[in-house]
């Protein structure tokens, strides 16, 4: 990551969002078409002299639309690859390679009125619904230009890539390093959900760090029949 870029996602004849994004972001999801993030993925395999033959092309272009199904199907709007090289040098700097993923959808959230704050219910919401122990998660929380946020760090398992195994064992494990982020207005309305996650636990943080930058400035506007901001 060297930098930033901001990109625009649109929910027509309702919202747009404003998100800042790294430099280097592929977006897999929908902001760009599958030959868009194709031709961004073979140039970042051209700039480490990788290359990538037509067949293996065109394999990964069929995964991409397929995955643009499943993702619009489940309201995410983002899915960015991220790489952060050994040399970076910047605020989520952590002298490793590092490889994140991060999806991203707008939801409504509801104002809540109760003896719990709208954060403090967004927080068990989120570790009910992922299947974490609270206990076990660093949260924190800071205001965005949506809102109140909450950030999330854990530590999280999942069944490792492979063979399931034989005779009814139980699937292996493995950690991921898990982050999320919700920001909604204080009295309700759309929220920005951001989850991101690297195969090295130890990473957690740096990805925390990562989706706060995203989430700090990030925009929600709403907009006419036509697409235009009301706001």
């Amino acid at each position: 990551m060297t930098g930033t870029d901001t990109l625009d996602v649109d929910n027509p004849t309702r919202w747009k969002l404003h998100i800042r994004v790294p430099s280097d972001w592929v977006e897999l999801a929908g902001t760009q078409s599958a030959d868009e993030a194709l031709g961004a993925i073979r140039g970042a395999l051209d700039a480490v002299d990788v290359d990538l033959p037509a067949h293996d092309a065109g394999i990964l272009l069929a995964g991409l639309h397929a995955w643009r199904e499943v993702w619009s199907g489940r309201s995410v709007l983002l899915h960015g690859l991220v790489y952060q090289g050994k040399e970076y040098r910047g605020p989520t700097a952590i002298d490793e390679e590092i490889f994140v993923n991060v999806v991203g959808s707008v939801r409504q959230v509801d104002a809540f009125d109760g003896p719990l704050s709208l954060l403090e219910v967004v927080r068990r919401v989120v570790a009910a619904k992922m299947g974490f122990d609270l206990s076990a998660a660093y949260t924190e929380a800071f205001e965005t230009g949506i809102g109140p946020a909450l950030g999330m760090t854990v530590t999280y398992p999942v069944p490792a890539a492979g063979q399931p195994p034989a005779g009814g064992a139980s699937a292996p494990k493995q950690e991921l390093g898990l982050a999320v982020v919700v920001t909604a207005p204080a009295d309700g309305g759309p929220g920005l959900v951001l989850v991101g996650w690297s195969s090295e636990p130890h990473h957690v943080q740096a990805v925390g760090m990562l989706l706060a930058a995203m989430a700090g400035p990030a925009k929600i506007v709403p907009v006419d029949a036509q697409g235009e901001e009301t706001e």
